[in-house]
């Protein structure tokens, strides 16, 4: 079992060490490797019973229960420590490879039988209950086959999400070059010419800055509200009076997942939601220490989000990619946490009217559309590839069940594998 809360609290937290190990990286097959807190080694050992290692699967007892995943072999730690709403199977290696059966069905039937959906829902009896359960067992040569090919969908997927950081990540340093340090400017400013673009696009920036109420800003560029550049778009549905309608559904759990929006019918969603336009940008006002701000590939006409989100749309003339990656900023997010209400930790909620509020600098228009003629491919390529990942994980939910069970032998499966990769 994970610690007692009273073990872990915020003020034990380091910049590095040990990471610790919550609902939120338990969302996919695989252990999920973003925004981990941290204690020291020195805690860790303290807390020996609730430390977990490679090929450990962690579960949830209370709260989102049903959560389960494996700690990959490659997984970026060697160790980690649970938190409190978390407890943990480590296999005979020699018998059972890491049991994905709780990722399928009618293994997850079986682990929330013993649950309890009064107040925090939650599994009686957690470690007591796990033992107690009887699962099917393959001889071990054919349960390593079975992994190896989930595994080779895992590693294609990782290396999709990994391929999406690394697009984010240039979009990202370019608008903060041009935007936020004013690289170009300052290059002018000292006689040099801007690292990294052509002659044209250097002659969309001044050679020099002058003052305003954020400082020194670029001449010509102007301090404007944020709500210059987006406006928030307000439009609430009740979901459950179309029943038969399937929504394009974005969620908290859908953005940590993966950023791809669940497909539900109406009568499935219970309770208000807002609706997303196709040039739709998602913030999230819950818990701004968590940022989750969220470009749709492509919003149908029955997109949804979560009231937890705040939907903006680029106003002017300006591109969603400008106002993902302003949103995206260092700055911004430390104002955002400025905005909070709320004294809980787990329950902060930032007010619409400040983020429309906050001053920002406003670019010439020139190179605002040169910035996103670079951008908008590259969130393109990252559209695509979330919608790759998504297929191979659909595809790894089918034949996960199939293969356990024995409805579908290898030889079929490396078929199918082999289908999709061409």
């Amino acid at each position: 079992m994970g610690p007692f809360g009273s073990s872990i609290k915020v003020e034990t937290f380091v910049e590095e060490g040990i990471p610790i190990i919550s609902g939120e990286h338990l969302h996919d097959v695989s252990l999920i490797e973003n925004r981990f807190r941290y204690i020291t080694s020195e805690h860790a050992e303290r807390l020996a019973k609730s430390n977990v290692f490679r090929g450990d699967v962690v579960f949830t007892h209370a709260g989102t229960i049903g959560q389960v995943s494996v700690i990959p072999a490659n997984s970026r730690f060697e160790r980690y420590v649970l938190s409190q709403r978390q407890f943990f199977l480590r296999c005979h290696r020699s018998v059972a490879n890491p049991p994905y059966y709780f990722k399928t069905p009618e293994g997850r039937h079986k682990l929330l039988a013993n649950a309890s959906q009064v107040g925090v829902p939650s599994i009686a009896r957690p470690v007591t209950y796990l033992r107690s359960i009887e699962i099917p067992i393959p001889p071990i040569a054919v349960q390593d086959e079975i992994v190896a090919h989930i595994e080779a969908l895992r590693d294609r997927i990782s290396l999709l999400r990994e391929t999406n950081a690394t697009l984010e990540a240039i979009a990202q340093a370019l608008f903060k070059s041009w935007f936020v340090d004013f690289d170009p400017v300052r290059a002018k400013q000292e006689g040099r010419a801007p690292e990294g673009m052509d002659e044209a696009t250097a002659a969309l920036f001044p050679d020099g800055f002058e003052e305003s109420e954020l400082g020194l800003v670029p001449r010509g560029w102007r301090v404007g509200a944020l709500g210059e550049s987006a406006r928030l778009h307000k439009g609430t549905i009740n979901p459950l009076i179309q029943p038969d309608v399937v929504f394009e559904h974005y969620s908290l759990p859908a953005f940590d997942t993966g950023q791809m929006p669940v497909f539900e019918a109406g009568s499935e969603i219970k309770s208000n939601k807002t609706t997303v336009p196709a040039d739709a940008v998602l913030l999230s006002k819950l818990n701004p220490h968590i940022p989750r701000i969220w470009l749709p590939s492509d919003a149908g006409k029955a997109a949804v989000c979560s009231t937890e989100f705040l939907v903006f749309v680029p106003t002017n003339g300006e591109s969603r990619e400008f106002v993902f990656c302003q949103f995206s900023t260092a700055q911004f997010q430390q104002s955002l946490c400025q905005l909070v209400t709320g004294t809980s930790n787990s329950h902060q909620r930032v007010k619409p009217d400040g983020v429309l509020a906050m001053p920002t600098a406003i670019p010439v228009s020139g190179a605002l559309a040169a910035f996103c003629e670079i951008a908008k491919p590259l969130f393109g390529r990252i559209g695509h590839n979330r919608h790759q990942a998504q297929t191979l994980a659909t595809l790894r939910d089918t034949l996960l069940p199939r293969l356990i069970s024995g409805q579908l032998r290898l030889p079929a499966a490396e078929t199918l594998l082999a289908e999709f990769a061409a």
